[in-house]
This record gives C-alpha cells, structure tokens and sequence, in this order.
C-alpha cells in the first residue's frame, strides 16, 4: 500500500530476479530512440538500465515516469523485458503519491474495493440480462470515471450501456457481472498484494457465476483476465472480438465517417490483437484511415495505471491527435478499445487552449458501432 510518510528517493535493485531481466542488454540504445517519452523528454530506458547493472540506485522518478508501453520490448534485439523490469523494480519502493494522476484518487479506490468493501461494483444499464446466461459482461470502472474526472462532453457509463445494446443486438442476454476493479493498475504499480486480493476475489464470483465466456470492453481488463488470472476453461473477449464474432447479426446506416484507430497497448502489443476492431469498424461502412504510426508501432495514449499524467503525457496525447487530424481531418474520428484511452484523449480535447483546439471526435469502439448499427436488427 502506498504511504506518503514514507517515500525514499532511491531505490537499490539488487534482486537477482530482477536484474536477470535485463542482464543480456548489449546497450544498443534501440530502446532509448523509440521510446515515445523520450521524443518529448531526457527519458532514458538504456541509462537505466547500464545504472541498475552497474549497482546504482534508481529514482522515483525513474521508475514512475516508464509508460510501459511495451513498445521498447516490441524492438529489442535481446527481447530485455525492460516494462517487466520497471514493474519488479516498483514493488521494491513505495511510489510517491504525487506521481498519480487525480490526487491518486484511483488507487484509493483500488484499494477500498479490496480491503473494504464485501461486494463489487454495482451497475445499471437498460437493456435485457440474465443471471443464468454463460455469457457475461464487466463494463470495468467506467462508473467511478464519471464520477472522478468530471469530462463535460464524455459520459463513461455509455461505453457499457453501448456494450450492452450490441450485445442484446445480437440476440444475447448477458448476465452482468458484479466484480471489483481488474487490479491492472495495482499490479503495474508494483502491489502485488493488493492484486492478489483483488484477483481471488474476482476469481471466485467469476467460478461462481458459471459462465463460459466473460466479455469485457477496457483493453486493460482483457489483458488481465486472460494473462494474470487463472480462469483455465473460461473465455475472455474484448468487445472488439465479440462484435467481429457476430458481424453477420448487425446492420448499419449509410455512413461516410472517416475514421482512424488508435491500437491501445494491452491490446495490441501485450495481447497481439490488432484485426478484430479494424474488421469491425470496416463492417460499419466507415472509411477506415491508418494512422502513421499503427499496430506495433502505435504510441501510447500517454498515461499508464494513473501514474504521471503531466507535461510529458500531455505531449504524447497531442502528438496522437496531431497524428489523428493528419489521417482523417477535423471532421473525422478517432477510435479507440481502451477505456483508460478514451479518457485521457478526451481530457486533453477538453484541456481548452487556442494552439490545440483539435476538432476531430475520439470516441471508444463500442459507442462507435453502436450509434452507427440500426436499433432493431
């Protein structure tokens, strides 16, 4: 658990199973030159890790600052795990409570549901569910997004109200799961046993539920479910998938939307899931536009596990719009599977100033479909 009284400026990584990650670095640099921070930065991922081998101390900063993204891990020569490394190195340090995003309000959170609450989060969406039905559903926390970030043109809880209508458009009554957060953000912030909590107990009302499939719209909660949950015999899907399962069930307007889509990084580089959503969003009529940098090379949105949301971020953020505007204009639209995504492109279309007044509309996947599929099909 995080503690404010007690925050060291260094940290020693002397674990030898820490260090084994990065021990067969050569310092080729590949992974400074690509890194996304370090285009808008002096971030150093080869710095720090010739620091680590040769016994320095790291930084809070150091490690907090790391998007792990993946992106570096995508390109090495001696595959150095380096968002691993930066993970196994955060569960040694209590990470400062002012490198989170929000007043850390969302790791407070995380750590309420786990220690203090006997139930999961509670939901209310129109539309048809059934308890007994072997599909369900997690929306994940959009509920307390709308709550904590106080977005003036974004409401969070309709990426589960537009999940949930395409799921009864296809002719299916999910039954809609009462879980606790996936604990992703806990388990990247190096507390590992905050997750554990979290995920035993997900785990058992999951079992308990009986479902076969579990379906899930944040590209954070699917990457969970499927690598760090041991849930052997129950499929996991992101919505993208699920809509690519069952295009041949949905119709949809007339459209000349021009669109691009952003490849959030659980998804795509953790996970290797890159068609499913360019195949939905081609079945919806839209002009599908590729952003200049896509699939593996797709930049971060640019935060990770609510952890610094600053300058930097914002940098990254406005580079993807830039991007975005580049591929489809101002009247177009930027697509995203990520919740966390969606929120932190919006926040920064929001962030109001003259020399960054981007037109272009991000919304999340399943809204998209949603609002271009016909209602009754």
């Amino acid at each position: 658990m995080i503690k404010s009284d007690t925050i060291p400026t260094k940290v020693e990584i002397s674990s030898n199973t820490t260090l084994s990650i990065i021990r067969d670095c050569f310092q080729c640099g590949l992974c400074t030159s690509i890194c996304p921070l370090r285009k808008v930065s002096k971030y150093n991922p080869r710095g720090i890790i010739h620091s680590s081998l040769l016994g320095h101390s790291l930084g809070n900063d150091d490690l907090t600052t790391c998007l792990t993204c993946s992106q570096c891990f995508e390109e090495c020569p001696q595959e150095i795990d380096f968002p691993a490394f930066i993970r196994e190195s955060r569960s040694k340090i209590v990470l400062n409570e002012e490198n989170f995003a929000h007043n850390n309000i969302f790791n407070l959170l995380q750590i309420f549901m786990a220690e203090m609450t006997e139930s999961g989060m509670k939901f209310s969406f129109e539309g048809e569910i059934n308890s007994e039905s072997s599909i369900a559903y997690f929306p994940g926390c959009v509920d307390l997004f709308d709550q904590f970030l106080n977005l003036k043109t974004v409401k969070f809880h309709q990426i589960g109200q537009s999940a949930m209508n395409l799921i009864n458009k296809v002719g299916i009554k999910p039954n809609l799961l009462s879980l606790k957060c996936c604990g992703h953000d806990a388990y990247w912030t190096g507390d590992t046993e905050l997750f554990e909590k979290i995920r035993k107990y997900n785990e058992q009302i999951i079992r308990k539920a009986g479902i076969s499939t579990l379906l899930v719209s944040c590209a954070e909660c699917y990457y969970t479910f499927e690598e760090l949950y041991k849930l052997e015999g129950i499929k996991i899907q992101h919505i993208s998938q699920f809509i690519d399962q069952h295009q041949s069930k949905l119709e949809f307007k007339e459209n000349l939307t021009k669109v691009t889509y952003h490849d959030p990084c659980r998804l795509g580089r953790f996970m290797k899931e890159y068609e499913s959503s360019r195949n939905v969003l081609k079945n919806t009529g839209a002009s599908l536009i590729e952003l200049a940098n896509n699939r593996k090379n797709a930049i971060c949105c640019g935060v990770s596990s609510w952890l610094r949301c600053d300058d930097q971020s914002r940098a990254i953020m406005l580079r993807k719009l830039e991007e975005a505007t580049q591929a489809v204009g101002n009247d177009g639209n930027l697509v995203v599977g990520c919740n966390k995504c969606y929120a932190h492109l919006n926040c920064v279309l929001e962030d109001k100033k003259p020399q960054h007044e981007y037109q272009l509309k991000v919304k999340e996947l399943g809204i998209f479909v949603d609002e271009l599929s016909n209602k009754n099909n």
